[in-house]
């Protein structure tokens, strides 16, 4: 990672214990507060399980997560291309990551690539380059939306289900260690609201109030495991865990 010294953190930022969204709108904006919060929540919670070793961060963008795996990892390489809407001075690898990562064979032990596999049109040679990158018996931790707005548009092509996710780990020789859902309806529903509440002057201040009703309610048990039951059919997003076999 280039710089390493001079890295701040972006849209991930650490409050007491725990990594949450950034407060900063120039970073997250109100409306993807909401969402911000949860997946990042669950990356922490992944990276901190798997993340070990030499990791790439594939689509790197400002490395909003290394303040999480800074610690777990021995060296770090940022990948992404050249045209990312969140370029910085810390990417060490420039590539179009749909034709490949210009890294060598079994040169890591960790690949993070988050919110990145929508973004790919042919993703089938993506996942081949990750498996191909990792070293036997690394890991790849990999989070994609699922019930998401379009975004980065023109280049957003894909939202996967938990059957393509697994598919395409075995079709690149990976090995799922888990493939776990990120929030269910009340969190889609909160999304969306929050959303649409951002894209009218009149309607703005309801995105907060939407999102710190959805605070109070998640407190709640039942809330809490309605959540739970309608994750797999109403899914916010996904994190995969997969790896490369020895």
């Amino acid at each position: 990672m280039r710089a390493i010294d001079s890295w701040k953190p972006t849209k991930a930022e650490l409050f007491l214990d725990h990594w949450r969204a950034s407060l900063d709108p120039a970073e997250v904006s109100p409306g993807s507060r909401a969402i911000g919060d949860w997946l990042i929540a669950a990356y922490e919670k992944t990276i901190l399980e798997h993340a070990r070793g030499a990791l790439a961060d594939v689509g790197c963008g400002k490395f909003p997560y290394f303040g999480i795996y800074r610690s777990l990892t021995t060296s770090v390489v940022g990948v992404d291309w050249r045209d990312s809407l969140h370029d910085n001075g810390h990417v060490d690898t420039y590539c179009d990551l749909s034709q490949g990562i210009d890294l060598p064979d079994d040169s890591v032990d960790t690949v993070l690539c988050t919110d990145v596999l929508e973004h790919i049109f042919q993703p089938e040679r993506l996942w081949s380059e990750i498996a191909r990158i990792l070293r036997s018996g690394g890991k790849a931790i990999i989070g994609t939306p699922f019930y998401y707005w379009i975004h980065e548009a023109p280049h957003d092509y894909y939202r996967y289900t938990h059957f393509a996710l697994e598919r395409h780990a075995q079709d690149a020789g990976l090995k799922v260690v888990s493939l776990e859902p990120v929030g269910g309806l009340p969190h889609v529903l909160t999304d969306l609201l929050c959303k649409a509440f951002q894209q009218r002057r009149a309607t703005r201040p309801l995105v907060a109030l939407t999102y710190g009703a959805m605070r109070l309610a998640a407190r709640s048990g039942a809330v809490q495991r309605f959540s739970q039951a309608t994750a797999q059919n109403f899914p916010l997003a996904y994190v995969t865990v997969a790896t490369k076999q020895r």
